[in-house]
């Protein structure tokens, strides 16, 4: 990301702890997304589909709010128009560009425009999350008040797909407790002991994932949904919803507690996340459309699914494709943000860390 010409900026250290979690998460989003389009009534498909939804996003959401500011200066506002809004404004349009493209119905509308599609909504949701880091910070008992809202939004049916209001709602309890963490956690070194743990947590989280496969509404794992739409009264979707939320922090600490601390062929992948979640939507749905999506019933078709997957991340993240749609990715935005660190702070800024 560039940074402002007044500033001398110390280059960061990436630490590859953090981008071998992106990684994964950022292969689980993608495979996610592929299953979805195959896994139909397959017990089988529906719970390995399950497993993933139950964690993969709660691990993103938390993983940012432990990245975030707890203040907002006006360069990390200007960060979060740069690397958060303009991205959504370039692919939702290409996205709705796409659509149309493939004659499918899109509705050139504003409010069209305001509901992410597919995969976008996390840019808008991030962009209001880390508006109120700071606030929430600030706030005793934050997590507390996040799980209130949370409960309180699915009992409301005025949240709709508008910037992504629903899931903002629904999912800040993961975001608000990882602001409460702060990065500072993310050095923790586990134990083998604790290792042993987060596998096990991984293991009796399978038949978690189907009993809640075959006896809840798949929508419920989306975070997006009123009680009332679900077909539940308010107190068994309060209940549920609380439930879903410590699956999904207890796999989120498993997989925290297994990603490498060293560099390996997932660190790459962590590095150019953006990359492969902005684009992995038109093979996606490209292959939703085409005759391939029923072919898809068999455990080596899913291996094939699978290892297709690990491909598409690999080549969406890889050095030339990174070089070649920077400019979509990361937009060249200085001549709409403000200078706003005067050049007569240079001394006192220098060398001081940018958020990521």
């Amino acid at each position: 990301m560039p940074e402002s010409p007044a500033v001398a900026v110390a280059p960061i250290r990436r630490d590859p702890y953090i981008d071998n979690v992106k990684g994964l998460l950022i292969v689980l989003v993608v495979l996610g997304h592929m299953l979805g389009q195959t896994v139909g009534s397959s017990p089988a498909g529906k719970t390995i589909y399950t497993f993933i939804y139950l964690c993969h996003m709660p691990a993103f959401v938390m993983l940012s709010g432990m990245l975030s500011a707890a203040e907002l200066t006006g360069r990390r506002a200007a960060s979060l128009i740069r690397d958060l809004l303009v991205p959504y404004v370039v692919f939702q349009l290409l996205y709705m560009s796409f659509y149309t493209v493939m004659d499918k119905p899109m509705h050139w509308t504003v409010n069209e425009f305001l509901s992410p599609i597919y995969h976008l909504w996390f840019l808008p949701a991030l962009f209001i999350w880390r508006m109120l880091a700071p606030l929430f910070a600030q706030l005793r008992g934050a997590v507390v008040i996040a799980i209130v809202v949370s409960l309180s939004a699915g009992a409301a049916t005025v949240l709709g797909r508008a910037l992504a209001l629903d899931r903002v709602a629904g999912m800040l309890p993961f975001f608000v407790l990882g602001v409460w963490l702060g990065r500072g956690r993310l050095a923790y070194r586990p134990s083998p002991r604790v290792r042993l743990t987060a596998i096990a947590v991984l293991t009796a989280a399978a038949p978690i994932s189907y009993l809640v496969a075959s006896r809840l509404s798949g929508l419920w794992v989306y975070w997006n949904r009123a009680y009332q739409q679900l077909g539940v009264g308010v107190t068994e979707g309060v209940l549920i919803r609380l439930g879903l939320m410590a699956v999904g922090l207890a796999m989120t600490w498993a997989i925290m507690m297994l990603a490498p601390r060293r560099q390996t062929f997932l660190t790459g992948w962590g590095t150019n996340s953006m990359y492969p979640y902005l684009l992995h939507v038109f093979v996606v749905m490209a292959f939703a459309w085409s005759p391939l999506v029923n072919r898809v019933d068999n455990i080596p078709a899913l291996l094939v699914l699978i290892a297709a997957v690990v491909a598409l991340v690999w080549l969406t993240a890889s050095r030339p494709v990174v070089w070649a749609l920077r400019p979509l990715v990361s937009p060249p935005v200085r001549w709409l943000l403000r200078d706003v660190v005067p050049a007569t702070n240079h001394q006192s800024t220098a060398g001081r860390g940018r958020l990521r």
